[in-house]
């Protein structure tokens, strides 16, 4: 078993199996860790990893249990931004060659304005992203479409992270992104069930230099060119 880098990032930690602090493993744990990872350290999702050390010293977790932090982080604020085709900016594309899919991101006003003047991103910003599976060749590889990226084929769902005053609040310190929120939205423009906020909040959480986001020196480009 193994830690994952953005937990080894978040928690502070070496990923040490067996000479790990059982204690302080257990009160990192009853903090925060149990909401992605379980209650006994068995992954709630394919893409988090399993847990050792404290887990591998404790009963094995009631059938069904779940962490008390749980509802707080399946529960978002985020909501599907219906007119962002002609009120928000697109500002970037990447391909993600291992899944074989494009992506398209977007951004509201009030994130625009903030990268422009090389602010933080503040309450009310918004950025989105379509994801679409790429075309494919005969031999099952991404078509290059006329930008050099991949040729979009279907959208296979949303993404977004957007934040406001008090978005945060209940969420376990080791994970919060300050009042960011995030959600995942299927291609009819519903919320994804089963979402947990953990693996995201996970995921950006070294990023607080950069107003939590992979993208912002984009944002900024595109923005102080508008």
């Amino acid at each position: 078993m193994r830690i994952s880098a953005a937990l080894v990032a978040v928690l502070g930690l070496a990923p040490v199996a067996h000479a790990a602090d059982v204690e302080a493993g257990k009160a990192k744990a009853a903090v925060v860790c149990a909401a992605c990872h379980g209650p006994s350290g068995i992954s709630v999702s394919d893409a988090i990893p399993n847990l050792a050390a404290h887990f591998s010293a404790q009963a094995s977790a009631a059938s069904g249990a779940k962490s008390e932090f749980l509802p707080h982080l399946v529960k978002t604020g985020v909501t599907f931004p219906e007119n962002y085709k002609t009120t928000f900016t697109k500002y970037h594309t990447i391909n993600f060659p291992e899944t074989r899919q494009v992506r398209y991101y977007y951004a509201n006003g009030v994130a625009l304005a903030a990268a422009r003047a090389g602010k933080p991103l503040p309450d009310g910003s918004v950025l989105f992203a379509e994801v679409h599976s790429a075309k494919l060749d005969a031999d099952k590889k991404p078509m290059p479409g006329g930008d050099g990226f991949f040729a979009a084929d279907q959208l296979l769902f949303y993404t977004a992270m957007a934040r406001d005053a008090g978005w945060g609040r209940e969420i376990p310190d080791m994970l919060r992104n300050e009042d960011w929120n995030y959600a995942v939205f299927t291609a009819a423009r519903q919320h994804r069930p089963g979402v947990n906020q953990a693996e995201c909040l996970a995921c950006h959480k070294p990023l607080d230099k950069v107003s939590y986001t992979f993208t912002l020196n984009k944002l900024a480009e595109v923005a102080k060119m508008k």
